[in-house]
């Protein structure tokens, strides 16, 4: 069953109706028809069965048959802090993080961050990046839409997330402990942030600022990953480890 997103503000009793982008998508690429079934999320944990009563050309409206709370968000409120890369990286990882559960994006420019995005240009780049989180959160049948933030120093992002119950930063030279070691020590914890570092990875003063801000430092293993793949991987082991 296809699923949309829709504002709540656009739910009134038991009436849905339809975005013009959703409209123009229902008609022309899904085919779909009045009388056809379709599942609406709003954001807010509810999953709704609704048909389509009206699909011209103006206008998409449906109405509500029943409505439920599917038990598929994870336990685990994980952040990722991702450094900003180059390219459309940041595509596949909103994509996939979404998909295994990730809550909330905090997008990090860092030392080692080649792109430098325009001011004028962020508005249309952040608008991009949600809307591939919203179709990766349809698809994957999530009932909560993740937060995708734009781009802020990485030092903004470690204050963010001191409110987390604990924070974890992956770095390619860390020699100690490895991520899915110390996951039994985090048994419980319901906030997590992990920070993943962009192509060229963290510098070590940027560590070293992180370790002092209290936020463990592991390894993800003796290879090198690229940092869409660190953050795919460490999301799946957190959130899959420590889920209840």
């Amino acid at each position: 069953m296809h699923r949309f997103y829709v504002p709540a503000d656009r739910i009134s009793g038991d009436q849905v109706s339809f975005e013009a982008g959703q409209r123009r998508q229902m008609r022309s690429v899904l085919r779909l028809r009045p009388g056809d079934l379709v599942a609406v999320l709003d954001g807010s944990g509810r999953e709704y069965i609704v048909q389509i009563e009206i699909l011209d050309d103006t206008q998409a409206l449906g109405r509500i048959l029943e409505a439920a709370e599917p038990a598929v968000e994870s336990s685990v409120h994980l952040t990722l802090v991702q450094g900003l890369p180059k390219g459309e990286r940041t595509d596949l990882i909103l994509q996939k993080c979404t998909e295994i559960g990730v809550a909330d994006f905090l997008i990090a420019e860092t030392a080692r961050s080649v792109p430098r995005i325009q001011a004028g240009k962020m508005h249309s780049r952040l608008e991009r990046w949600r809307a591939i989180a919203r179709e990766a959160a349809e698809q994957s049948g999530r009932t909560h839409l993740p937060t995708v933030n734009g781009v802020i120093p990485l030092a903004d992002a470690l204050s963010r997330t001191r409110n987390s119950d604990a924070r974890i930063i992956a770095w390619e030279e860390e020699k100690g402990p490895s991520l899915s070691s110390i996951l039994p020590r985090l048994a419980g914890a319901g906030r997590i942030a992990y920070f993943v570092g962009p192509e060229g990875g963290f510098t070590a003063e940027e560590i070293a600022a992180a370790r002092a801000d209290g936020i463990a430092v592991v390894s993800l293993g003796p290879r090198i990953l690229r940092t869409e793949t660190a953050a795919i991987v460490g999301a799946a082991l957190v959130i899959y480890g420590l889920e209840r």
